[in-house]
Formats: structure tokens, sequence, C-alpha cells
């Protein structure tokens, strides 16, 4: 059986269109040498070995013991047909995909594109995310968390003098942290509260005046100086940013992605965290309660408030963050493990003060 291919003698860059001759026992190329001469050499099927080749109509195959090797390529189908049905040693399953049908190459491909892209997507863009999040200077920190303020600013009408009593019982709590805290207090009907990258925390009025005690405030205080210490806010827009990056680059709208983050600030403000990045959130605010000698059973009251607050709560597996009630259960477990719990009658004549200004 005869095929056709091109010769690489090993010795010279020069390519040989030649036939081959195939059989068990050996693999007879001919060819043309420079000057036009018949040249025949012989294979021993044997001692053939596949190239690291997989190209949809194309095989190539190596012999020799030492460098330079010989070498033959072959776009020749029914070549390729007879290596994959009779050299079970030279044939590989990626070659007989790639060459059973003409079209399941290109799914293949197709295949391995989407799945290079989704594991990027979900994997490897939030792991570059976490880590840009992490070793980002503070100073820079304090400036995006800045410029978002900035912006927020202009939409939120402050309370002054709730801020300053805010920012007094802020000041009074022990909080060993990176960043310097900055407290506000909002007039708003909306029942919220979040902190922005380096240092600013935002409470509604609204949420301010259903407190009821200063364990309760201190809680609250205490979990979003979490999202600010552990960085949690940046890490969510770094992911969410390097996915929509990623996005505009597969459709050729980079600058697209730029607008939204500059133009959308006010975004921040709502944005949710992951349910592990919660979670440690609401233990960092306990371990700072405790550290204030608070009733840690501030923390579940204040879920117990958000949650009759709320008007639903839907199931975990319909939601990133844990349900009210499952952090309620967890919370209220650490709480009923305390110790020995102080007064703190500073904190408690600053609450009131806070009170008072609303």
């Amino acid at each position: 059986m005869s095929f056709n291919a091109h010769f690489f003698d090993g010795k010279t860059s020069r390519t040989h269109k030649a036939t081959i001759t195939a059989s068990s026992v050996n693999w007879r190329i001919n060819y043309l040498d420079e000057k036009s001469l018949p040249i025949e050499i012989s294979w021993n099927p044997q001692k053939v070995r596949k190239a690291d080749v997989y190209t949809k109509g194309l095989v190539s195959f190596m012999y020799g013991e030492t460098f330079p090797f010989q070498k033959i390529e072959s776009t020749d189908e029914h070549f390729i047909d007879y290596v994959n049905n009779s050299h079970e040693h030279l044939s590989s399953t990626i070659d007989v995909l790639l060459h059973k049908s003409k079209w399941r190459s290109i799914v293949l491909l197709l295949v391995g594109i989407m799945s290079i892209g989704v594991l990027s997507y979900f994997y490897v863009i939030p792991t570059m995310a976490t880590g840009f999040a992490t070793t980002l200077s503070k100073d820079n920190v304090v400036d995006f968390g800045a410029y978002v303020f900035r912006v927020l600013s202009t939409e939120l009408t402050m309370n002054e003098e709730a801020s300053k009593k805010l920012q007094d019982f802020v000041d009074e709590m022990k909080i060993d942290g990176e960043f310097r805290l900055e407290v506000f207090v909002a007039q708003s009907e909306e029942f919220n509260a979040f902190a922005i990258s380096g240092g600013k925390i935002v409470v509604f009025s609204s949420l301010l005046e259903k407190i009821e005690t200063k364990e309760q405030l201190a809680a609250l205080i205490g979990h979003e100086v979490s999202h600010i210490e552990n960085r949690h806010v940046i890490k969510n827009i770094a992911r969410n940013f390097g996915g929509a990056i990623f996005i505009s680059v597969l459709f050729g709208d980079i600058n697209g992605a730029t607008t939204v983050l500059m133009e959308n600030a006010h975004l921040f403000s709502q944005l949710s965290f992951t349910r592990s990045l919660e979670k440690e959130a609401d233990i960092f605010g306990l371990d700072i309660m405790r550290e204030n000698r608070l009733d840690l059973h501030g923390m579940p009251e204040l879920f117990e408030i958000l949650k009759k607050e709320t008007s639903f709560d839907v199931p975990t597996y319909l939601s990133n963050h844990p349900m009210l009630k499952d952090r309620i259960a967890y919370t209220l477990k650490v709480a009923s493990a305390q110790g020995e719990i102080g007064k703190n009658e500073v904190l408690e004549s600053k609450w009131k003060a806070i009170k008072e200004a609303l």
C-alpha cells in the first residue's frame, strides 16, 4: 500500500515529497534527492515513534536512535486510516478522535475553548482577583474608597449630629485594625448599612432607630469592620470586575467594563458577599464585642431585628448569604458560651447620645 507524505532526512532542512509503501514488516520511503536521484530508505515499523503533533488531517512520525532524527508527515487520509487501524502503538485516542470525523475536531476544539473559558471565569479569575486585592497597597485601597464615598455622598443626606455621636461610639470601641474608621449616619427609610474600602461605614437612620442596645450596635459595627479589615469589599469588586473584563475582552468591549466601574460607584453600596465572607464577618464582629467585654447576645439580637424588618427570607440554597435564622443560630451558640461580661458604662452613655441625636 502506497501513500503520499513529506520526508525530512534529518541532515538538511529541505523537505522531500515522498511515497510510503507500508506493511507490517517495513515502511519503504521513496523520494528524489536534490540531484533528482531516486532514494529509497526503510523503516522498521516497531521502531517508529509518534511525534507529538495533534492536528486535524495530519500525522507525523520520527525514526532513528540519535539526533538528528528522520521524520515523515502526511495528510493522506488513507495513510492516517492505515496507521490508526494497523499500528496500535503509533495511534492515539486523540488522533482517532481528530481524524474519524471532519466535524469532531471542530467540536472538540470548541469544547476545549469553552472549558478553558469556564475554568478561567469561575476559578482562575477569582483567585487572581483575590490575590490582587490582598496585595493592593493601603494607600490605593483608601484612595479607591474615598472615590466611591465622594460619589455616594452626593446621593445621601447625612445626619451630621448623629454621625458625630456614632463616631464617638466607634472611637471608644477597642478595634485594632489597619484602617482608620469613619462612620456616617444617612437619613433614609431604607433598612441598610454598608462598608466602603479603606475604612468608611454608612449606617442608615431607619436601621439605627430600630437598634435597641449598645451591644446590637457594636455587633453591626464589628460586622462592617470585618468587611473593611479583611478587604471583602475590594475582593468582591475585583472578582466582579475581573469577570466583567473577561467577558468584555471576549466581545471586544473593554471600554464598556471600565465605564461601568467608573460611572456606577453607587452600586458598591449594594454589593453582596458570599456565604463564607458573611460568616467570617459575623465571627470577626463577635471577637470585637468580646474584646470590648460586651454581651455577645447583641449579635443574634441584631439579626432578629433584621429578620423582623425584612419582608422575606429565601432558602439557603437560593441565596449567597446565610439565612438570618442560620446566622441567629450559630451566633447564639457562640454567645451562650461566653464567660464574664462587663458593663462598659462609657459605651452605654455614648449609645444614649446617639439615640438622642436621632
